[in-house]
């Protein structure tokens, strides 16, 4: 005799899915979504001629290496879920600039490098409705680079950061991102 064949629970027929039902959201336990939404927000990268000089020509040291504008504009792109995400967490966190002002917000965008940490200096102003433009004031692969007190920096690591500041010459993490 053979063996018996086995019932399979698999399901027959169509999934309905009553999108009237109220369901769990971050807020509230009864909730019923109405809509998905996404919004295009365009993002000018421009470099500063003080990075090209730098990039290219070099300074006393010679041509730095490893801030070719691709590397560059690669770590801004990939930065800016990181910086939406820590200004609206943290009050005291802000990186668009909106108005003239004498002293610009900048932050230092930070990740590893071929022969070390990739530091660049950023400078972010609002446009028009949904367009910003952000300028790479200048570059510089060295574990030595010097942040302003006062000063933001945001190290991407893959899909993780650490946003930290310079608070009177101590550097001080103050959230992480994964």
């Amino acid at each position: 005799m053979g063996e018996r064949p086995r019932i399979k629970r698999e399901l027959i027929g169509e999934i309905i899915v009553d999108e009237a039902t109220y369901v769990a959201n971050k807020s509230t336990e009864r909730a019923r979504k109405v809509i998905d939404s996404t919004v295009h927000i365009e993002i000018e990268i421009w470099c500063d001629q003080h990075y090209y000089k730098r990039a290219i020509v070099g300074d006393q040291n010679g041509k730095r290496e490893g801030i070719q504008e691709g590397v560059i504009a690669s770590l801004v792109a990939r930065s800016i879920n990181h910086l939406l995400y820590f200004s609206l967490k943290h009050k005291g966190f802000s990186f668009i600039n909106f108005e003239e002002s004498i002293r610009y917000q900048r932050v230092v965008l930070k990740e590893n490098g071929t022969t070390g940490k990739v530091n660049v200096v950023t400078e972010f102003h609002y446009v028009s409705r949904n367009k910003y433009e952000v300028t790479v004031i200048t570059a510089m692969q060295s574990e030595e680079f010097k942040i302003g007190v006062g000063q933001f920096t945001i190290e991407i690591d893959g899909e993780s950061s650490i946003l930290s500041k310079n608070e009177g010459g101590k550097i001080v993490e103050i959230d992480t991102f994964n």
